[in-house]
């Protein structure tokens, strides 16, 4: 956009001077760190004094955004950063390594320039200085909107003091730099300063629990002066003089200044259960809400989801690319011919995608745009994948639509801020007599009826023409791992019996990876690993079939951990099913449990009591339970007949659990964890 020059004919050669005036006490204040600069005090350091276990610290963090104009480019986003780490053992050794991330759309880059990086180390009482060498630095391609510059820096050892400094200029207003004030590692100081016109709105909010030490906003006056020079008097093959003539004219306007330190941060420790870290760490996040530029109506960025439907139903390598792609109508007519019940015709079509196209790894909102390419291949991303699918089930006249996502990884997306770049990912929608299915083709380990785990995070944008609508994304399948044993003691003491496991919905996903992974062999070695138990013999079944729970049967024994001889006899029945550790360390959370799925754990465990043996004693019953059934705990144990038989039956009913709800989540594991590692005692009579 160049409104400044709209008035202005396109003969004329125009040169544009910007003029600053008054400065904003708080923007003028120098950065913490001078590049290179580094005291002997913290090239000394050997530990870090708030956190002696600490294997490196962010000595200084300093940025800085600001919204500039220049003749060629218009409005420009500049953004300044240095950066300055402490190693402080071999476990930091991994800070060494950076990555600045680039955005770019349609042929339009973020340009980095001025970066430069040094290791400083303390050999004696000399600072040696090692610079970064340029074969050190490659730019890897992420997606269609994302390149990554890495570096790793050289000379690294235990003492060393990192410094990184770069520029990178922008062309996406939209995209101003957000800035983290927390990182899993110690930060001593955090700083951040953004300033732009007047002409720019940006909504900005604050998450995490860090207080800031300052927290300042002010405004000052700044002036852009343009000048304007035309040549005017002989033109064409005239001999008359030319005149050049120069006219000024000053356009005023008030610029935003921000700034923002925090100091002694704390190390972000990542708990189970949750998703990316990026979601509670402590950081200031921008919006572009709006564009006023003087003469001219607001230009809105910030829309709404309606428009972000719009927007990718139109571009070319999303909505586009479902539309056309003529060339599989051909292949659908074949897939679906002699069925006629809708959902028939979707699993033809979802097998077919599935079984010619392998996932690549790559995540993806937007595909190239050539199907035929990715059928040649053979090997495509989420969106090549998913978005065929969504192409092939509507050529088949079936209501099917794509659904845009962020994983789970990727971070929550926040509804009041409707912006496409939330996304990361995109799955399909078919609309069924029963509802809407939800499919991805990218897992050939999962049945039809489930997505992936990665996408288990909140709700999607269904993208379809008219008002936005959001999907909820759960899964309808129950994870369940069930484990039925039958024990008795044979010989002088050694523990003997069979064993079943069913594994369903996400856990026997897991269990199927795993197998044809790693081969039959490691996983048998893995479950004998794993519960304690020697395994003699095994047979496995449904391990193709994935709308059947896969079962395995195993012929199991323990030698030498009982001597029928012995008065007493102590047994635990449980096998690899047991809850042995509550993951809950902490006592408080501030942030929520994410399981992702509901979930249940069921044991049932019968022991024949050895002759000449009596149940002297056995643990007691109990049933808890979490508020709101969010979950249930269920223990029973009875003899009869000279026949112990336990159930154990733990459900979890919700995938997500609130901060509030945290200590009763977390006491629950506790008793269940005290519970499964009580003991059976049997006594000589």
């Amino acid at each position: 956009m160049n409104i400044f020059l709209s008035n202005i004919t396109p003969m004329k050669r125009i040169t544009i001077l910007l003029a600053l005036f008054v400065s904003f006490s708080t923007v003028a204040q120098k950065p913490p760190i001078k590049f290179g600069n580094v005291s002997d005090e913290d090239l000394a350091m050997t530990v870090y004094s708030f956190d002696s276990s600490a294997a490196a610290v962010v000595l200084a963090d300093y940025g800085e955004s600001e919204i500039t104009y220049n003749q060629t480019n218009g409005f420009e986003l500049q953004f300044e950063r240095i950066r300055r780490i402490k190693i402080l053992n071999k476990e930091g050794y991994d800070w060494a390594n950076f990555i600045i991330p680039l955005f770019k759309r349609n042929n339009k880059d973020e340009k980095l320039s001025g970066l430069k990086a040094v290791t400083i180390n303390l050999e004696g009482n000399t600072a040696v200085t090692t610079k970064l060498d340029k074969d050190a630095i490659f730019s890897e391609s992420i997606n269609e909107n994302w390149d990554h510059v890495k570096l790793t820096m050289p000379n690294v050892k235990e003492g060393s003091v990192i410094d990184i400094s770069y520029h990178i200029t922008s062309p996406y207003w939209a995209n101003f730099q957000d800035w983290e004030f927390q990182s899993t590692i110690p930060v001593r100081w955090s700083e951040y300063k953004a300033s732009f016109p007047e002409y720019f709105e940006y909504q900005r909010f604050m998450q995490g629990y860090v207080q800031l030490k300052v927290s300042d906003q002010g405004t000052s006056r700044k002036v852009i002066t343009l000048r304007n020079k035309e040549r005017t008097g002989g033109s064409g093959f005239s001999t008359g003089m030319t005149k050049t003539n120069y006219t000024t004219h000053n356009i005023e306007h008030t610029e935003y200044n921000y700034r923002w330190v925090a100091t002694d941060v704390p190390a972000f420790h990542e708990e189970p259960f949750m998703t990316t870290y990026r979601d509670y760490i402590s950081k200031i996040n921008f919006e572009l809400a709006f564009i006023k530029m003087p003469d001219s109506p607001i230009e809105n960025y910030l829309g709404s989801w309606d428009n972000v439907t719009k927007e990718l139903l139109e571009a070319n390598e999303f909505g586009g690319v479902v539309k056309r792609s003529n060339f599989l109508n051909k292949t659908v007519e074949e897939l679906v011919v002699g069925k006629e019940k809708p959902i028939e015709k979707a699993i033809a079509i979802f097998h077919y995608v599935k079984g010619n196209v392998e996932w690549n790894g790559n995540y993806r909102l937007y595909t190239d745009g050539n199907f035929k390419r990715i059928l040649d291949d053979n090997k495509g991303s989420a969106a090549d994948i998913n978005l065929m699918l969504v192409s092939m089930l509507q050529k088949a006249g079936l209501n099917a639509n794509p659904v845009a996502i962020s994983t789970r990884n990727h971070g929550f997306i926040r509804q009041h801020f409707p912006a496409s770049t939330q996304f990361n990912y995109v799955i399909c929608a078919l609309q069924i007599e029963d509802g809407i299915l939800l499919l991805d083709a990218t897992e050939r380990s999962l049945p039809m009826t489930m997505i992936p785990e990665r996408c288990l995070n909140g709700s999607g944008l269904m993208i379809v023409e008219g008002q936005a609508k959001w999907i909820n994304l759960s899964s309808p399948v129950k994870t369940r791992t069930i484990v039925e044993a039958s024990l008795g003691f044979e010989g002088e003491g050694s523990l003997k019996g069979q064993v079943k496991v069913l594994k369903d919905g996400y856990d026997g996903q897991q269990m199927r990876i795993s197998y044809h992974k790693n081969g039959e062999e490691a996983y048998i070695k893995s479950f004998s690993d794993k519960s304690g138990w020697n395994v003699l013999s095994s047979k496995f079944e449904n391990l193709k079939d994935l709308n059947e729970p896969v079962n395995e049967m195993h012929e199991i024994s323990l030698e030498g951990e009982n001597n029928l001889n012995a008065s007493i006899l102590y047994i635990n029945p449980f096998l690899n099913n047991a809850v042995k550790e509550n993951p809950f360390k902490s006592e408080n959370r501030v942030y929520p449990v994410d399981f992702g799925s509901p979930f249940e754990k069921t044991s049932l465990i019968k022991v024949k009591i050895p002759d000449g043996y009596i149940a002297e004693e056995l643990p007691k019953p109990i049933a808890i339970g979490l508020p709101n059934n969010g979950g249930k705990y269920l223990y029973s144990i009875s003899n009869m007949n000279g026949i112990i038989t336990l159930t154990s039956l733990m459900s979890i009913n919700k995938g997500i659990f609130t901060q509030d709800e945290y200590p009763n989540l977390r006491e629950f594991y506790n008793q269940i964890v005290a519970k499964q590692a009580e003991l059976i005692v049997l006594k000589k009579k």
